[in-house]
């Protein structure tokens, strides 16, 4: 009779558990990534969708408020902000006790609780030139000790993680403190940037190489599958600490406001997985989400019309329930120009007019109106709107201007020497604009429209197709002549977009290797000086040098539209960070009833 009593018990509890797993499924979130990831070592990882993973794995010091607007900064793993001292050359951070990285057998079965150790140790990850980090313009020239500690290890042929590097002092096991060279003040940005998120060292020598397909971090997610340029799912860490939905959304923002109303106080993350797939076109991407493959989209151009007649929301889209959260991306799109390239590179009056020519002949509007669908504005900076320096009086003229590029290539001998009806070099040599494009139909529309308007001056063009990953491994050794890229802000300060052509940044962020001391002077000294107009006067001739010595073709500052399915709460996208999935909630009973 006992027996049969506990077997009846063991039978309600299986049948309990059972209703309850029913009642309660697993919350999945499911998005797109219009080009492939690399790897996810934030040493190692400089591109937008790589990013997007290890933001969500590793964690930096600091990190922002998710709802705030403007950016604002706020303590991630410290206790409070850091404590800045000697006239804003000194950083020290107090590390909360009791944060664990994900388990991992690195760890031999124990679960390893977060050091000032592990920051020290990311940031000499930047340093090691066996890693050959595209981030270490990040603390090089910036903390005390690194550049020489690079060219030791370059020296040596090897890096020495033991030794003491002095701007980097680990003070106790939860303090650390930065010296820098001179007084920075951006540095607190730094702080906040994924790649320098802790590592743990015993884990990137148990994985060597293969460091970028075992990410191990103390962050709410951990990767749980990936097949490469395919699929990327991650998982709640089991080890997060308790944190919950905390923000600051601004009284004149009625979105922010009605998102935190939704998910104030709840526990993060809120969902379970997070599934990525790679859609490189724009048709099967919008179909995913029309579809409700997908929870959120950022409108691809071709169909605004169709989802956003006259500018809003289309009937079928409303009734539905979707959510349309528009805004501007802090981003600039733009191609540059390999300044040791035998064509296009070099600072002598003919490089120069040629680039200019170049960037003359192509047309900015007709890129907005017709392949963007007047999703975006023209650049007439290097620097976006909602950035720190951005001068929305700033104007360099007429971007496009193909009588003027035609005089400018008649002027320094570019001209047809062999009668087949294209240019030639100087010196009788073939001119070719080599155009490197990804495979997907947009990036076809944009060669098009390249091709149409170097022909329209007489400039040959070829294409050479790649996956965006085998061209970034291109670019970064500077086998590219040119490429078209985005450059999305690090931080909301426009360091961050000259630090693109910043001398020493050469071999990491600086794909196009452009070297100009005098750009390279104002950059440093506009690195010692606080936010205000004297700093926004020196951007301005950073901008003027730029536009003279053309090391780049702005195009554009796009605008996000995007759509959100009725039952995302707690989201919509960020200036700075990349994703932010710990902030998304899935309403699963509004999920079961709108999919069937």
């Amino acid at each position: 009779m006992i027996r049969f009593a506990r077997l009846a018990a063991a039978a309600v509890l299986a049948m309990a558990a059972a209703h309850s797993a029913y009642a309660q499924p697993p919350k999945v979130l499911h998005v797109a990534y219009l080009i492939a990831e690399t790897n996810f070592d934030p040493a190692n990882v400089s591109d937008l969708y790589s990013n997007n993973i290890t933001e969500e794995i590793f964690e930096s010091p600091l990190t922002y408020d998710f709802l705030a607007r403007p950016a604002k900064l706020k303590p991630q793993t410290l206790e409070a902000m850091p404590e800045v001292t000697d006239g804003g050359r000194t950083y020290t951070l107090h590390l909360q006790k009791g944060i664990y990285f994900a388990d991992d057998p690195a760890f031999g079965g124990k679960k390893r609780e977060l050091t000032a150790a592990d920051y020290a140790y990311a940031f000499k990850r930047l340093m090691d030139p066996k890693g050959n980090s595209p981030n270490l313009w990040l603390i090089d020239g910036r903390v005390e000790g690194v550049t020489e500690a690079v060219a030791a290890a370059r020296k040596a042929g090897r890096f020495d993680y033991d030794a003491d590097v002095p701007g980097i002092e680990v003070v106790d096991r939860y303090t650390l403190r930065f010296h820098l060279v001179k007084p920075d003040y951006n540095f607190l940005y730094i702080l906040a940037m994924p790649n320098i998120g802790a590592q743990a060292r015993e884990v990137v020598e148990r994985y060597g190489s293969e460091i970028g397909a075992h990410p191990v971090g103390t962050g709410a997610f951990r990767l749980a599958e990936w097949k490469r340029s395919s699929k990327i799912v991650l998982e709640k860490n089991p080890n997060f600490r308790e944190m919950h939905y905390e923000a600051e959304p601004s009284a004149d923002d009625p979105v922010s406001q009605r998102i935190y109303a939704e998910v104030k106080g709840r526990r993060l993350p809120m969902v379970d997985r997070v599934e990525s797939s790679i859609i490189e076109e724009s048709q099967p991407r919008w179909l995913a989400f029309l579809n409700d493959e997908l929870d959120w989209i950022n409108l691809p151009y071709e169909f605004l019309n169709m989802a956003l007649p006259g500018g809003k929301l289309s009937p079928a889209l409303e009734r539905k329930g979707v959510r349309y959260i528009p805004d501007i991306e802090t981003a600039t799109t733009y191609l540059y120009f390999n300044m040791k390239d035998p064509i296009v590179g070099g600072y002598t009056p003919d490089k120069v007019a040629l680039r200019r020519a170049i960037s003359l002949a192509y047309d900015n509007q007709e890129e907005v109106e017709l392949l963007r669908n007047g999703t975006a504005i023209e650049a007439q900076s290097l620097v976006p709107p909602g950035v720190l320096g951005y001068d929305p009086n700033f104007n360099v003229g007429r971007t496009y201007d193909p009588a003027r590029a035609k005089a400018l290539l008649d002027m320094f001998g570019y001209i047809d020497r062999d009668g087949d009806g294209w240019r030639d070099m100087p010196d009788g040599s073939p001119l070719v604009f080599h155009y490197p494009n990804t495979p997907d139909q947009l990036s076809r529309q944009f060669a098009q429209l390249w091709d149409k308007d170097l022909t329209a001056v007489g400039i040959r063009m070829t294409v050479e197709t790649a996956k965006w990953p085998d061209l970034r491994k291109m670019s970064k050794l500077g086998k590219l002549q040119d490429w078209d890229l985005a450059w999305g802000a690090d931080y909301p300060d426009a360091e961050n977009f000259y630090q693109l052509l910043y001398g020493p940044n050469c071999g990491s962020s600086n794909d196009g290797c452009f070297k100009l001391a005098a750009f390279d002077a104002l950059y440093e000294k506009a690195a010692a000086l606080p936010p205000g107009p004297a700093r926004t006067a020196i951007y301005n001739e950073m901008e003027r040098l730029i536009a003279v010595y053309a090391p780049m073709k702005l195009h554009s500052h796009r605008r996000y539209n995007y759509m959100l399915q009725p039952w995302v709460l707690g989201w919509r996208k960020h200036p700075i960070l990349h994703e932010g999935y710990k902030y998304v909630d899935i309403d699963l009973e509004r999920r079961a009833r709108e999919v069937r």
